[in-house]
């Protein structure tokens, strides 16, 4: 059971065992429960299910101590039986339906908890409850009603973290990125010791970033996910954290502040592909297309795999298309599998070797003027005025000539 459920389920049992008349087996039962000597606890109840076999609290809490001793199909056939028997009581549902989430059985997990109504429940146990019900009804394709019941109980509960990261995981679940953002960012606000709310709500900033159509909209949810990233990393610099902090700041385009978390990744895990794929990526946009060709070739040598594979080398062909590498280009984006790419640059490396020739034809022309005039200079010193004006009648032409092949 989850640490919520678990203290909680403790409660309430401590309620139905002081609820029945005393039996040396059920007060053996309660005292090894209360010691959390699970086994001792479970061979006590079993004792009172054989002599009490329609006491449905006998059952629950034979069920309970399974579960705490790891043994979930036993715990959840007493369960069962404990709601057979008294189909109202409320906390052996709650039971039955959180032994039955630790199952993954989340379809019949929703159906049992769904039975119980959240009035019954006392104030103290409505947030535990929704939290639980939440998850299964998330779980079980019925995210709408998750998203009611924490909704309503926000209103009761408003400064609970978990209750919003709760609705976090029910908005993202039905691909609402903008409400699952907001109930995860107000999560990690309630709670910043709470990492997970952290990281989900800087990824759904980042979900979101990516779909944003307007460049200052992208730019405002990149940089709020670069500074819950940052937090995250400033208080708990994992890899993951220093990771996302740099994956931010690439999106926000922001270069040069990407890089130095790459670098802190980087050193926490020196074999990482996507980390030379990302600086690789930084140094490109940068223009130091050398040090890009340096990164996204280590990245290659770290063995990564299908999927970055194809992006480095599309990467490298991006990057030399930018050098006028058109050969090398051609080379990496084969390797990338992306033949339109390859048939642009074979276009644009012909385009080049033409441009090349006309270059070197627009060289050899102007060459030529240049010696005409020459030759005229040299002519009028001469005296020579008959051949330097056929000469310069000559000029206009081959220089409008001139200025229509090559400017």
């Amino acid at each position: 059971m989850t640490r919520i459920g678990s203290r909680w389920l403790g409660v309430l049992a401590l309620l139905v065992m002081t609820a029945v008349p005393a039996s040396a087996e059920w007060t053996k039962g309660t005292e090894a429960f209360r010691a959390k000597e699970w086994a001792t606890a479970a061979k006590e109840f079993a004792e009172v299910t054989q002599t009490n076999p329609d006491y449905a609290g006998a059952y629950y809490m034979l069920g309970l101590s399974q579960s705490n001793q790891g043994k979930l199909s036993q715990a959840l056939a007493n369960l069962r039986k404990a709601v057979e028997l008294d189909t109202a009581n409320s906390a052996f549902k709650v039971a039955l339906g959180q032994a039955l989430l630790q199952a993954k059985q989340y379809s019949e997990a929703y159906s049992t908890l769904k039975g119980v109504s959240l009035d019954s429940l006392e104030a103290p146990h409505r947030s535990r409850f929704a939290l639980i019900f939440a998850q299964a009804a998330t779980k079980s394709n019925h995210a709408s009603e998750a998203i009611q019941v924490l909704n309503n109980q926000t209103r009761a509960d408003p400064r609970n973290p978990r209750l919003q990261q709760a609705l976090g995981v029910a908005y993202d679940s039905i691909d609402d990125q903008v409400k699952a953002y907001a109930a995860f960012k107000r999560a990690y606000e309630l709670g910043p010791k709470d990492q997970s709310s952290g990281r989900s709500a800087a990824y759904a900033a980042i979900a979101m970033a990516r779909r944003a159509r307007g460049e200052q909209e992208k730019a405002r949810l990149y940089g709020e996910a670069a500074a819950i990233a940052e937090k995250l990393a400033s208080s708990a610099p994992s890899f993951e954290h220093n990771l996302l902090a740099g994956e931010a700041w690439l999106g926000a385009q922001q270069f040069s502040k990407a890089l130095p978390w790459f670098d802190k990744a980087q050193k926490q895990q020196s074999q990482n592909a996507l980390v030379y794929f990302y600086r690789g990526q930084c140094y490109t946009s940068l223009n130091r297309f050398e040090q890009a060709i340096s990164e996204l070739q280590k990245a290659l040598r770290m063995g990564p795999d299908s999927r970055i594979r194809t992006q480095i080398y599309n990467q490298l062909g991006y990057v030399c298309d930018k050098k006028k590498d058109y050969d090398c280009a051609i080379s990496n984006y084969q390797e990338a599998g992306n033949s339109s790419m390859v048939a642009k640059m074979r276009e644009k490396k012909g385009m080049a070797a033409q441009n090349l020739e006309a270059a070197k034809e627009c060289s050899e022309f102007k060459r030529k003027i240049d010696a005409l005039k020459v030759q005229i200079s040299e002519l009028e010193k001469l005296g020579e005025s008959d051949e330097v004006k056929s000469l310069r009648e000559q000029l206009p032409g081959l220089e409008a000539t001139f200025r229509d092949r090559c400017r």
